[in-house]
């Protein structure tokens, strides 16, 4: 091995040999090598820092932790060695020294990581046990508009929406209302638990973000900071949660409201469009089967559901009887007309668009995607220049999403319309008042919406628009929008020569707009929609009774992009089947479990107290196949046999017997020893995964038989 030491006579560079161990994982050989460097160069803090990880592969942790702290005492600010510092501190139960360690991370390099373990051990630190709020308070889980004001420096359609309809609760003293941030990457709060944000802070987040300027770096440290200082909440029986904005994805998906839901709290949440199952072709093939799945598990567990149009509404209640669901109380609460932001601020002209100002054009605001229909305007005026129409300029804003292939081809072949499209991004909302008040009239030709904001944006800003005649756009524009069917192009040309070329008739729709439009304003949406909260906080709750049969092998490999059975989903939603605070998101081979110490528990229909064959099978992180995996059955108090990683790395089915518990679910601990290795671009800390899990009765030899063949075979009889 590299860890002997050659007897050439020549003085050995034991810094060198301990990186050439390092590079060959031996382990030992590096930590043996770099102690002897040490020992002569005390003050190599590099050295030290990966003397830290030597010990840490070896899982001698206190050794390890010793090493990082004399790196961290020769640089306190090196952010790289008080990180590794805290993790192997935190391993260690050593939670007032982590703590120290991770807010000097914080210090040098604010993150989002380490600000949620300082708010973990923050709470742990000081012994404090969540804040319980019951009957009468009113939940919003807004967990994806904070993590998306922390990647985007303006907010997209949904953002504007949660923050509309949150100004106007949080200024309603009426009403007991209170916002809340889903379990964080690296939390481990008990299910069920969540992060209360101040509503103060959340107030000023709003406001700043809906500004004229907007600082990214200041919203970022505003949303941190509202992160860092929330606290532990239990929502109880009788209390509502509504999840106000995306509830498929981004740290707020269904299966993270399961336990709240076990413990009486009324479920609800504002639903935008089902686009993604209704019209899959215009959406990415991710968030398709992400999307299917996620509908069928809230009409799973939501008490209530309101819509922001009636298209939307009837689009759902459609899909929930096409796939044999139960009716859910449901109604509309229409959006908004306008911004945030009122529209009369004063502001300077975008710098993106100097080259439009003081000309004709024409906006178009959404992002740009396939489904929006860009590529109708383009064609439209493209007609029209070769009718010799003098046509205002195009301008594009919005960012560029998916299936716009067509429409870049187009652009790049005709150099933007010959300069006459220009394209922004990323202005702020006084920045896109100055566009709509300028422009002569929009267009908003999208094939489907759930919605349509950028109309009636348009007409608040007093605007003429041209718009599509389908799904819920004429519920915003009614009579004052000219409306064109945006699959015939044919029919729509002459609407937009008539609004470029006739003066007098573009004149007659903006005074038409002016003397007859009445804006609905984000506070007649807030109104409206507490309103309708109220009402349903009163109905009865729905049970949420969904438990794995005897003998069904409950699978969580999910593939991105592939079709799902909604039909079959919709009464089997196995992403929220099992109950754990210790999950990742779903990939193609299951779910991996946070940390070396997961549980979870899995709802069955068996009698209290039964005696069942547990069936799993597992995943193993790479490099974990000389660790030990302890099985408990948390009902029985009782400990497995350990088995070595290694025996159940390649995919073999583990059998066990397990007690069932008095509310019906097996209940499962981990316990993995052992080092494991961490990956440079992937926070996560996971070692252990599931792939399938299902239970039988001992005497139902059929359905064990079904089970181990459902796990181990692969099937190319079907």
């Amino acid at each position: 091995m590299l860890s002997k030491i050659l007897s050439t006579g020549q003085k050995v560079n034991y810094r060198r040999k301990g990186n050439q161990c390092r590079a060959a994982r031996d382990w030992a050989g590096a930590v043996n090598a770099y102690t002897k460097h040490l020992a002569e160069n005390n003050a190599d803090q590099q050295i030290w820092v990966q003397l830290g990880h030597a010990w840490k592969e070896q899982g001698q942790l206190e050794e390890a932790a010793n090493a990082y702290q004399t790196a961290v005492n020769l640089d306190i600010d090196d952010a790289d060695a008080n990180i590794h510092l805290a993790d192997i501190l935190r391993r260690l139960d050593r939670g007032g020294e982590a703590l120290a360690a991770y807010e000097r991370v914080n210090a040098v390099a604010p993150n989002a990581e380490a600000i949620r373990n300082i708010r973990l051990l923050r709470q742990d630190s000081k012994a404090t046990s969540a804040l319980e709020l019951g009957e009468g308070t009113v939940f919003f889980a807004i967990q994806d508009l904070f993590g998306y004001l922390k990647a985007h420096v303006t907010m997209s359609g949904i953002q504007r929406v949660q923050a509309g309809i949150a100004l106007h609760a949080i200024q309603d003293a009426a009403v007991d209302v209170r916002f809340i941030l889903g379990n964080a990457v690296e939390s481990t709060l008990p299910p069920g638990e969540f992060w209360m944000v101040d509503n103060a802070q959340v107030l000023r987040i709003i406001k700043y973000a809906s500004g004229k300027q907007v600082d990214h770096d200041t919203l970022r440290a505003l949303v941190m900071t509202c992160e860092d200082a929330a606290e532990r909440v239990l929502p109880l029986q009788g209390s509502t949660i509504i999840l106000l904005g995306a509830f498929w994805g981004l740290g707020n998906s269904v299966g993270d409201f399961i336990r709240s839901k076990r413990n009486g709290v009324r479920i609800g949440a504002y639903v935008y469009d089902i686009i993604p199952v209704t019209h899959p072709e215009f959406c990415d093939e991710a968030l398709v089967t992400d999307f299917s799945m996620a509908i069928c598990e809230l009409c799973a567990v939501a008490d209530f559901i309101l819509t922001i149009s009636d298209a939307s509404r009837q689009a759902l209640g459609e899909f929930i009887t096409k796939n044999g669901g139960r009716q859910i109380p449901m109604m509309t609460v229409p959006l908004a007309h306008h911004l945030t932001r009122t529209a009369d601020d004063e502001v300077e002209w975008p710098e993106q668009l100097r080259r439009v100002k003081g000309k004709r054009y024409v906006a178009y605001v959404s992002t740009i995607e396939g489904r929006k229909n860009h590529l109708y305007v383009v064609n439209v005026w493209r007609r029209l220049m070769a009718e010799g129409i003098d046509v205002p300029d195009l301008v594009f804003v919005g960012r560029h999403g998916w299936k716009i292939g067509a429409l870049t081809d187009v652009l790049n072949a005709t150099h933007n319309l010959d300069g006459r499209l220009h394209i922004a991004h990323n202005l702020s909302d006084g920045e896109l008042n100055a566009v709509y008040e300028n422009c002569e009239f929009s267009v908003f030709t999208s094939f489907v919406e759930g919605w349509g904001l950028p109309v009636g944006e348009s007409l608040y800003h007093g605007r003429p628009c041209i718009a599509s005649d389908t799904s819920s756009i004429p519920e915003v524009g009614g009579a004052l929008v000219d409306y064109v069917d945006p699959f015939n192009i044919t029919q729509g040309i002459d609407i937009f020569r008539r609004m470029i070329t006739d003066k007098a008739y573009r004149d007659g729709r903006t005074k038409m707009i002016q003397d007859n439009f009445a804006p609905r304003t984000w506070h007649d949406v807030g109104a409206d929609f507490m309103e309708k909260v109220k009402i349903y906080q009163n109905i009865e709750i729905t049970p949420f009774k969904s438990n794995l049969a005897e003998g069904s092998s409950l699978s969580f490999k999910v593939i991105a992009g592939s079709t799902v059975d909604t039909g079959r989903y919709f009464h089997l939603p196995k992403r929220i089947l099992i109950d754990s605070s210790f999950l990742y998101a779903p990939e193609d081979h299951g779910i991996w479990l946070r940390g070396p110490k997961p549980s979870f528990s899995i709802p069955t229909d068996m009698a209290p107290g039964s005696s069942v064959l547990v069936y799993l099978q597992l995943s193993t992180a790479p490099g974990s196949a000389d660790c030990t995996l302890t099985l408990f059955d948390a009902v029985a108090s009782e400990e497995m046999k350990s088995i070595r990683m290694w025996d159940v790395s390649h995919g073999q089915v583990i059998r066990l017997m397990a007690k069932v518990d008095d509310e019906g679910t097996i209940q499962l601990k981990m316990d993995v020893k052992g080092s494991y290795p961490r990956y440079e671009n992937d926070r996560r800390d996971f070692v252990v995964g599931l792939r399938a899990v299902g239970y039988a009765k001992p005497e139902n030899l059929a359905a064990r038989q079904e089970l181990y063949e459902a796990m181990s075979l692969v099937d190319l009889a079907s």
